[in-house]
């Protein structure tokens, strides 16, 4: 059965690995599974297979709490901090530690939102993934926001930059098309996933956009 705990440990995906035996052989194998060379990007010291959980960015953008309990103990980290940027060793949870809990904070009058880009309806997943929150004063404005992609990289990318142009913003059109070109920046898509490597770059102004549209 699919848990909550599971689709955050995800393991990461990409075209080069998600194939079968003969395939892989057939190229040589990636350097996630016994081979040597990263087949995305051949000069690279490091994997570059993707982060494509679908919780990931909505727990980081929420703010939550992962509680890991092992033989050394428990310990309780931030939903962000449970993820390095590298495609093969992509978890700061040690071997032997479990995933016992997941904490989330009351909204407490914030609004929060996903969406997500996959070719098919549904048991698909992200090519394209944002997460959006935002507390708002009773005028109307942004007193904190947090922006998280998705599937663009081996963990997911919180962008600072996208956050400060909504602070202490009202979520106007000029507002939104700045902040959704902040957010795009860092978005490196590569040659992993479905899609052109294009088509998925220009999706992510657009997706960020919407996303921080429907916390209006």
């Amino acid at each position: 059965m699919g848990t909550s705990g599971g689709n955050l440990l995800l393991d990461t995906r990409c075209n080069y690995y998600d194939q079968n035996y003969e395939w892989r052989k057939a190229i040589d194998f990636c350097m996630k599974k016994d081979g040597k060379i990263c087949w995305v990007a051949p000069s690279s010291p490091r994997c570059w297979a993707v982060q494509s959980s679908d919780l990931a960015p909505v727990m980081i953008a929420l703010g939550a709490l992962v509680r890991l309990r092992g033989p050394a103990g428990e310990r309780v980290i931030p939903a962000a901090a449970l993820y390095f940027d590298d495609g093969m060793q992509f978890l700061t949870k040690r071997p032997e530690e479990l995933l016992v809990s997941i904490e989330i904070p009351s909204l407490q009058g914030a609004r929060a939102a996903y969406l997500k880009l996959r070719r098919r309806g549904a048991f698909d997943f992200p090519v394209l993934g944002v997460a959006t929150w935002a507390r708002f004063s009773p005028a109307g404005l942004v007193e904190d926001a947090r922006i998280v992609l998705g599937a663009v990289g081996s963990y997911p990318k919180q962008s600072a930059e996208a956050r400060e142009a909504v602070q202490g913003q009202a979520l106007t059109d000029e507002v939104l098309d700045a902040a959704s070109l902040a957010a795009a920046r860092p978005a490196k898509p590569l040659d992993n996933t479905d899609f052109t490597i294009g088509w998925r770059k220009d999706m992510v102004p657009v997706y960020v956009r919407r996303a921080l549209a429907a916390l209006k």
